[in-house]
């Protein structure tokens, strides 16, 4: 829907920022090509791997698009991100369950199902607002300048 959302704003030239449409399309192919195209049985033990790849394969088509065709906006920067997040977390439950073959439950279940589903929210809001709702590169401004004064002696 995201990605309808921003065509939308494209074509009526509401908003006529390239990065949202060509990141919520990929989001949008990478989303629904999982969902159709994973097989989803008990007995699939490469599901975490092949949601690993799938989002691996989705963020270097979403770098290398923008590397070519705009510049990258504030929702690709955190969409960036939540990809990355979300296929660490991805390869560590598979170690976990795959690899290691762990049955007991624990804290990282938990954490791996909430983190997942926040990370997937936080892209979706990202792609729908293209603001930077967490403060982040105010966050990086403050640390980085404050880093250069330290760097400079003052």
């Amino acid at each position: 829907m995201a990605f309808l959302l921003n065509l939308f704003f494209y074509v009526s030239e509401l908003n006529q920022d390239k990065s949202l449409v060509i990141t919520s399309f990929f989001m949008a192919v990478s989303y629904f090509s999982s969902n159709h195209f994973i097989e989803l049985e008990s007995s699939n033990t490469n599901l975490y791997i092949e949601w690993f790849v799938y989002d691996l394969v989705t963020l270097i088509f979403i770098v290398v698009s923008h590397r070519f065709l705009s510049k990258t906006s504030i929702a690709a920067k955190y969409i960036y991100v939540g990809l990355i997040i979300n296929s660490v977390l991805y390869a560590l439950i598979h170690i976990d369950l795959i690899v290691l073959w762990n049955r007991e439950v624990w804290w990282f279940w938990t954490f791996y199902s909430i983190g997942v589903n926040v990370v997937d929210f936080l892209m979706i809001v990202a792609l729908i607002t293209n603001k930077d709702f967490l403060f982040v590169g105010k966050i990086k401004n403050y640390l980085f300048k404050k880093q250069r004064k330290s760097n400079l002696g003052y």
